[in-house]
């Protein structure tokens, strides 16, 4: 920049200018007035386009230093444009002083001042100005403001960032980068931090990635970072009170202290010993500092034992620590009594504006390492030291030997490197052992499990661990001299080349007979008479598809839910299938009703896919009679009466004469099977919790309690057994039938009474299961309980089992509307006495036990 002559402020150039910076500030004004809103006087920027005719004006108002230049030869170019930017910034710092002498930088009227620097740079911007005026302004401003003035400053900044870094970087990245230190350097960092940190997101976004303005390349350490902190006391100043104390604990614990205070070595592994109390570790702990701050000095072994005591030793009270301590009573007296020594120190000498880096006094140090917070800051600190050693091992040192090589070999030919370069002042010649790499790693695992012990801090962990391993590939960028990172954009030339190329790799010349995507136009093309009417005939344009064909589709669908990976695609999937189980549950409702039971999660319907072992999965194989052979009326027949009264053998006699015709239905139990009975034939054997899950939801026909024991028959079966084209019979008790009867189930109610009391007294005996008095109560309560079901009107028909075969005849008329008075008479025969004919078919008595009657 050249020399400006500050005193020739009453040239005709400057008075020009500075006469169209007041104007100018005039009509800025009219488009951004001033405001108590700070945020309104700075943002949003002043544009170009806000003053009229901005660049013309100025152009003319500087024409005569334009011409100059234009016409100057090469030579005298550079001296003509130096001259017009001496006028333009002589001009704008006498207006710059005058606002900011008059103006406060917290008032309204301070817009005018954000208002000037943005014309200085609409002024350099065209080219009438020097490029780095306005930072060299801003620059001035914050070495005369206070640290509240500059904070309102940093906000211009941070508003004109953009604006400046892609206009002017190459000028003012210097300028920019002193006065941020600068500021820096009178900040604060304990009051003034969140003001620090803009300072900094502000470089880190100014400058670039790779930019060596912020690297520390030489890799020096920060020495002049010292922790003090309280010594231990020699022999002569200690107290009686102190060697009393001393003695106790060398009599308490005599193998692990000597006389001096330092450890001895007792022959028991380190692990075993306890942690050092608050008072030992303290000499022990603070001394680290040094080493954190000039890690080189641990290449020296007399320095790297001290260390690796000290951080075995505290990684071992840390451990013995609980995460997180709660605030007792106890630090309530030692934070009390801080605060009123710092108010000493405040109206005594030491009132001086200090901000420690730790509070190390003895006192403190019990709650220093019982603050979480504290104990993690402190291995992070290990952590990057741990990782330090390991660095400079022996493998890794090959590698950066491997790297200097080239350069230690053209030193001695004297000839030129071909390659990046090297930085030598971070390449140490000295390394660690191998037991002192053993010794970090396992310290290092041990931090690590302390610190990912809760969920807190296993995300801790995480953060840390990134940021160290991102922090060593920046420590080898630095050895490589900071190589430049920012990739050139690519030729458009050379992106057009690879797009052809591609294109002609992938494309395939072979042309389709049918183009993708295209509608096929097979069916236009004539056919042979009689072919169309074929193929509508094709059986698989109407017949249903395998239910077992849904079985792999539907497993496909499940495997596609599971591993898609957007949304969109899930929720596809998920409609698939849900289309797949529609389909083969409307196909499997046919012949399949009753496994609708066993699904529960209507996600799951496998069950549909089991083959079914109980009768009503075998009614759609049984052979279905013709329309002709069945009943006009296909109503459920309920058979019922009591115990040992022949239902079950008049059942089968009818299902024998009319095959294809009646299924019987398959009722539901909770007790277990006997010897001979078969799951899904004689009963369906269900659990409790199953059985009650079928009666609350209202999907048994009936259900009775006998004992422990219940019985129900499920809607299910005799929707199944109806679906197949066949007439349910289902046999049930007095007290079942009436059940049914109650919950207004539709079927044709049958009963069926013994021939004689001698006849029906015969046939219990013979059933078993019974003893002489229950026999005889169950005939002594047979008249009552036919004239109660008589009284109910619940029996449509009644049956006398005088005859097996007669008794089947009488029920097949009458299901068939072969007798006249079906539907209402209620046919009482008188008993003859004669004994019954089917004696020899065990008079037709039921079998059963008297729960299953």
């Amino acid at each position: 920049m050249p020399s400006i002559d500050v005193a020739n402020t009453t040239s005709p150039g400057v008075i020009a200018f500075r006469t169209f910076l007041d104007e100018v500030l005039g009509e800025a004004t009219t488009v951004k007035p001033p405001s108590d809103d700070r945020s309104l006087s700075i943002n949003p920027p002043l544009q170009k386009d806000d003053l009229h005719n901005f660049s013309e004006r100025l152009s003319e108002v500087l024409s005569d230093y334009t011409a100059a230049e234009q016409q100057a030869d090469d030579a005298d170019k550079t001296a003509a444009k130096a001259r017009k930017h001496n006028v333009v910034e002589v001009a704008a710092r006498a207006k710059f002083a005058a606002l900011t002498a008059s103006t406060p930088i917290s008032s309204p009227e301070a817009v005018n001042i954000w208002n000037l620097l943005d014309i200085i740079f609409f002024t350099a911007d065209i080219g009438h100005g020097d490029p780095a005026l306005m930072f060299l302004l801003v620059e001035d401003l914050l070495s005369s403001q206070t640290i509240s003035g500059c904070r309102i400053i940093f906000d211009f900044l941070e508003s004109r960032r953009e604006r400046c870094v892609s206009k002017f970087y190459k000028q003012s990245h210097l300028i920019v980068l002193r006065s941020c230190n600068e500021l820096l350097r009178r900040l604060s960092r304990a009051e003034d931090t969140a003001f620090c940190g803009r300072v900094f997101v502000f470089l880190f976004q100014y400058f670039p990635l790779g930019d060596k303005s912020s690297v520390n390349l030489r890799g020096q350490y920060h020495v002049e970072n010292v922790t003090t902190y309280e010594k231990p006391l020699e022999g002569g100043d200690t107290m009686e009170v102190d060697k009393e104390e001393n003695l106790d604990k060398a009599a308490e614990a005599p193998q692990t202290e000597k006389p001096g205070g330092k450890k001895a070595d007792a022959g028991t592994p380190k692990t075993s010993s306890p942690p050092l109390s608050n008072d030992e570790l303290y000499d022990l702990f603070w001394p680290l500092q040094e080493s954190f701050s000039q890690p080189l000095r641990l290449f020296e072994p007399a320095n790297l034992k001290p260390f690796q005591r000290g951080v075995e030793e505290t990684v071992k009270k840390f451990v013995a620590l609980p995460s997180a301590t709660s605030r007792s009573s106890t630090v309530d007296e030692p934070k009390s009594s801080l605060k009123r020594k710092r108010e000493g120190l405040e109206d005594g000498e030491g009132a001086e504006a200090y901000n420690p880096r730790y509070l190390t006094s003895r006192d403190l140090f019990e709650l220093e390492i019982g603050d979480l917070t504290f104990r993690r800051h402190i291995l992070v600190q290990m952590l990057i030291l741990l990782n330090f050693i390991l660095s400079w091992t022996k493998e890794p040192k090959a590698k950066y030997d491997k790297m200097i090589q080239p350069w230690i070999e053209a030193a001695k030919e004297r000839t030129v490197v071909d390659g990046p370069k090297v930085n030598h002042s971070l390449l140490y010649t000295k390394e660690f052992s191998e037991e002192d790499a053993r010794w970090a790693r396992e310290t290092k695992d041990k931090i690590a499990e302390y610190m990912r012990k809760d969920v807190p801090g296993k995300a801790f962990y995480r953060v840390i661990e990134t940021v160290l391993a991102r922090d060593k590939n920046w420590v080898y960028w630095k050895m490589a001299s900071c190589p430049p990172i920012k990739r050139d954009p690519i030729d458009p030339k050379v992106w057009a080349e690879a797009q052809a190329s591609a294109l002609r790799v992938t494309t395939s010349k072979r042309l389709r007979p049918v183009p993708m995507n295209a509608v096929p136009m097979e069916f236009l093309k004539p056919k042979a008479p009689g072919q169309a009417l074929k193929e509508l005939e094709d059986p698989k344009r109407y017949r249903l598809p395998d239910l077992d064909s849904f079985k792999a589709k539907i497993n496909d669908s499940d495997f596609d839910i599971q591993m898609a990976k957007t949304p969109a695609e899930k929720a596809r999937a998920q409609e698939r299938k849900a289309s797949q189980s529609w389909r083969a549950m409307r196909i499997a409702r046919g012949f399949k009703l009753a496994a609708f039971d066993k699904i529960d999660n209507p996600d799951d319907i496998s069950a549909i896919f089991e083959p079914l072992e109980d009768a009503v999965a075998e009614v759609a194989a049984d052979e279905i009679a013709a329309d002709e052979d069945m009943p006009t009326n296909r109503e459920a027949v309920i058979v019922s009466g009591p115990p040992g009264a022949g239902k079950s053998v008049i059942i089968q006699k009818l299902m024998e004469a009319r095959k294809g015709v009646f299924e019987r239905v398959v009722r539901h139990t909770t007790r277990e099977p006997k010897d001979g009975e078969t799951d899904g034939k004689d009963f369906h054997f269900v659990k409790a919790p199953e059985f009650n899950q079928l009666r609350d939801g209202d999907r048994l026909i009936e259900n009775v309690d006998q004992g422990d024991i219940a019985y129900g028959t499920s809607y299910k079966a005799v929707e199944a057994v109806t679906e197949s084209g066949k007439v349910p019979i289902i046999e049930m008790d007095i007290d079942s039938a009436k059940f049914a009867k109650d919950m207004d189930f539709d079927a044709r109610y049958i009963l069926v009474k013994p021939a004689s009391p001698e006849s029906h007294e015969t046939f219990l005996k013979a059933a078993g299961g019974r003893d002489d008095a229950a026999i005889k109560a169950v005939i002594d309560g047979l008249p009552a309980l036919v004239e109660g079901l008589n009284a109910d009107n619940i029996a449509g028909k009644v049956i006398l089992n005088e005859n097996v075969e007669n008794a089947s005849q009488e029920l097949g008329d009458y299901l068939y509307h072969k007798d006249a008075d079906a539907d209402t008479e209620i046919v009482n025969r008188t008993d003859t006495g004669e004994a019954p004919v089917s004696e020899q078919n065990n008079g037709g008595m039921d079998v059963d036990a008297p729960e299953a009657s």
